[in-house]
Order: C-alpha cells, then sequence, then structure tokens
C-alpha cells in the first residue's frame, strides 16, 4: 500500500506540474461570473440526492466524482483515465444505492482534502486515530494566511470547474453549512440551499453507513 501510495502521489505531482504548465494562465484568467449555487446541510440528510437533481439544469454543472479526486490535473487528464478505470467504479454507492461514477457530481471538500489543504475528511483516511482539522469545519480561529490559503485552494479549483464547462456551479459539501459567512465573503451573489431531514431518520441513516 506504501508503494502504491508512493507512485501514485508521484504520478499526480508531475500531472499536476504538466496542467499548470500547459493550462495554468488559463485556469488563472477564467472569471467565474455566476456565483455558485450550495447545497449545504447535515450528512445522510438528502444533499447527494438534491446536488444530482440540481446539476441536471442545462443551466448549471457541479464538480465530477473525478475532477475531486485529482483536482490538481483533471482538466488535463479527464479524457484520458476515467475511461481506462471505468471498471474501478460501482455504477452505484453501496450505501444508499444512488447512482455514482467518475462524472457524477461530487463534494468538493473532496478536491480540497486531496489539494492537500487540510480538511475534517482525513479522519476518512485515518479513522484509527483522533478527528483531524476540526477547526476546518468553521474554519474559525484558524491563522489569516491558512484562511487565506483554503479561500485560493478553493476559488481556484472553481475556476478549473468553469473553464471545463461554463456553467454556474452548484456545490454540495456538508461543512459548508458553517461556512456560510467565508463563502459570501468570496462570492456575494452565492445562493444557499439549506435542506432539512428529520434527525432520528439522519442518526439512523448514519449508523447503517
Amino acid at each position: 500500500m506504501a508503494l502504491l501510495i508512493l507512485l501514485y502521489g508521484t504520478l499526480n505531482s508531475a500531472l499536476g506540474a504538466l496542467q499548470r504548465v500547459f493550462l495554468g494562465r488559463r485556469v488563472a484568467r477564467t472569471e467565474i461570473r455566476e456565483h455558485p449555487i450550495v447545497i449545504v446541510g447535515h450528512w445522510r440528510s438528502g444533499t447527494t440526492l438534491l446536488h444530482e437533481l440540481l446539476a441536471l439544469d442545462p443551466r448549471h454543472t457541479a464538480p465530477s466524482t473525478y475532477a475531486c479526486f485529482p483536482p490538481n490535473h483533471f482538466l488535463l487528464t479527464r479524457r484520458i483515465i476515467p475511461p481506462a478505470l471505468s471498471w474501478l467504479m460501482p455504477s452505484r454507492r453501496p450505501v444508499d444505492n444512488m447512482p455514482f461514477g467518475w462524472h457524477h457530481p461530487q463534494e468538493d471538500e473532496f478536491a480540497l482534502c486531496n489539494m492537500g489543504i487540510p480538511s475534517p475528511y482525513l479522519t476518512i483516511v485515518f479513522p484509527n486515530q483522533p478527528p483531524r482539522h476540526s477547526e476546518y469545519l468553521t474554519l474559525d480561529g484558524i491563522p489569516p494566511e491558512d484562511l487565506e490559503r483554503w479561500k485560493r485552494a478553493l476559488r481556484w479549483f472553481l475556476q478549473c470547474v468553469t473553464l471545463e464547462c461554463g456553467k454556474r456551479i452548484v456545490l454540495k459539501n456538508p461543512p459548508h453549512t458553517s461556512r456560510i459567512k467565508i463563502l459570501l465573503e468570496m462570492f456575494p451573489d452565492a445562493r444557499f440551499v439549506h435542506i432539512l431531514r428529520d434527525p432520528y431518520v439522519v442518526f439512523a441513516s448514519t449508523i447503517h453507513e
């Protein structure tokens, strides 16, 4: 496993460098003209289903699963790697039978995490260790330079998604529920959709997951 991670990390870094060389200036010049629509709410409350539905609108786009997992080079490799690795992806999520695949909408938190930005989602990678980076759930109390780094990373990723499609982006990210103030500072015209579900059902669904 360590060897595989080393090989993947090396390849990922090399492809990321190539994307910066060939597309970095285009990404930097890309303007996010329509600020995103952001779905917020607790995990297991229906955010994934709503994300899938809103992304079907021909006026909208959403970060794909492939874009979120190699965010540093997905623009460069999107036509090569997903077809080659399609056999690795189940057509449904085992936990809830939702459609799944490289081109389905995905949480941008995975993109931030895979870009090396501190994220509470690192707890998923190291489940036997104490929770990681809980302060990034709200972004309260983190040093100003770290907050600016987080903002730059999110904006850069959304510029990449905009360059890919050019439509208004629909984001779905439960941690954004506590980041609305910061997101409005970045995107004053953003719109938020807060989805709620019976907490007893949410708890049971979380245990099932």
